[in-house]
């Protein structure tokens, strides 16, 4: 055999063996049996194709729009249609399968839900609205006055179709159209980074205690991170894949990176918050926090902390994740702490932080806290 077609071979077999990583992944997903499942370019292939009373759902993006069909029944023509697919297509649906893709997915539906349901109170109150309804995400409206419903829509700049039913496909969609309607946006944000050597998604939202789950793949940050949500009396949750088989640090540093981008987000103009500052005692150890969320980033650290590692956590980098917050929230983070045990002054520096970012975030009023009139 030459090695011109050894080489295809090869090629035929990695995207074999791709293909059915993905098919595995998704049947264990949905819950279905393996050969009950193909993959298509597209959702346009299905009808293409002319498949019945299967399930389809669209797995990668609009570029890639990879889509998996639970078939009704057994078909011959299985791996013919697979062969349609790319490589890159394939790549789509494993990525799509991902813990952290999946969760920033369900984020993503979870926060267009919740703008609908504003969206949907506020039409209510229109006396020239008869009711307002949704399905998933779409939104269904009857008129009490259409002529004046229009007018109404056109000084808010929206123009709805003759039907009044129309789709809110994104998560843009949802806060603009809730934007337009006047209704107060909440104080809540999602990041997703992701490097070389992390994916890592965060929520949060300022305005709700819950809910908090982390999961870094670093337990004792994790705790760490439950700390700042708890005593910070915000929802928070984190999801990373890191390279933590090889060290923490990339995990730790980015998750801080990630954390304080929401942070800032979530906060937008800092219109009528604290701003400022905490301090606790933690049996022999006392931890304080000084804060300022002036718009310009700065850290500093004060404290020696014994020891290498708590769990998994290296203690060097107690002071590099309050750093990487401060850079990417653009603010300034004091930390101070004194003790004799390693894990408690950790954990109470991050109880502190938590203390203090509750104050600073608080909001007691409607003006920016600064003689700037901006932050």
């Amino acid at each position: 055999m030459n090695s011109d077609l050894l080489s295809f071979e090869r090629v035929g077999l990695a995207r074999r063996s791709r293909l059915e990583m993905l098919r595995r992944r998704y049947s264990a997903r949905a819950g279905c049996a393996p050969s009950g499942v193909v993959f298509l370019p597209s959702p346009d292939a299905v009808d293409l194709i002319g498949i019945d009373g299967a399930d389809i759902e669209q797995l990668g993006p609009v570029e890639a729009p990879i889509t998996a069909v639970r078939l009704a029944s057994p078909n011959p023509d299985v791996s013919r249609w697979e062969a349609l697919l790319s490589d890159g297509l394939v790549e789509a649906g494993l990525t799509a399968l991902l813990p952290v893709s999946i969760a920033s997915k369900e984020k993503e539906n979870s926060e267009i839900g919740e703008n609908i349901k504003v969206v949907i109170w506020e039409f209510g109150a229109w006396d020239e609205i008869e009711s307002a309804r949704a399905d998933g995400d779409q939104i269904s409206l009857t008129w009490a006055d259409e002529v004046a419903a229009r007018a109404r829509l056109a000084g808010i700049g929206l123009d709805l179709p003759d039907s009044g039913q129309f789709r809110v496909l994104s998560v843009e969609e949802a806060r603009a159209l809730a934007d337009r309607l006047a209704v107060p946006s909440l104080r809540a944000a999602s990041v997703r980074r992701t490097t070389k050597e992390t994916d890592i998604l965060v929520s949060l939202n300022l305005d709700q205690s819950g809910p908090v789950r982390i999961a870094t793949g670093v337990e004792y940050y994790d705790h760490m991170l439950e700390q700042i949500a708890k005593h910070g009396g915000f929802a928070l949750e984190v999801a990373c894949e890191g390279d933590t088989g090889i060290d923490a640090h990339h995990t730790i540093e980015d998750v801080a990176l990630a954390f304080g981008e929401a942070l800032a987000s979530a906060l937008g103009d800092r219109r009528g918050i604290g701003r400022f500052g905490f301090e606790l005692p933690m049996d022999e150890t006392r931890a304080g926090v000084w804060i300022d969320l002036s718009g310009r980033p700065f850290s500093k650290f004060d404290g020696a902390i014994p020891g290498e590692r708590v769990g998994e956590f290296p203690v060097e980098m107690t002071s590099h994740v309050f750093r990487s917050i401060a850079d990417s929230l653009k603010a300034a983070i004091h930390v101070s702490v004194e003790g004799e045990n390693a894990h408690h002054m950790i954990e109470a520096c991050f109880k502190a932080f938590g203390r203090a970012l509750r104050q600073a975030v608080k909001v007691e009023g409607d003006a920016i806290p600064s003689t700037k009139g901006v932050l």
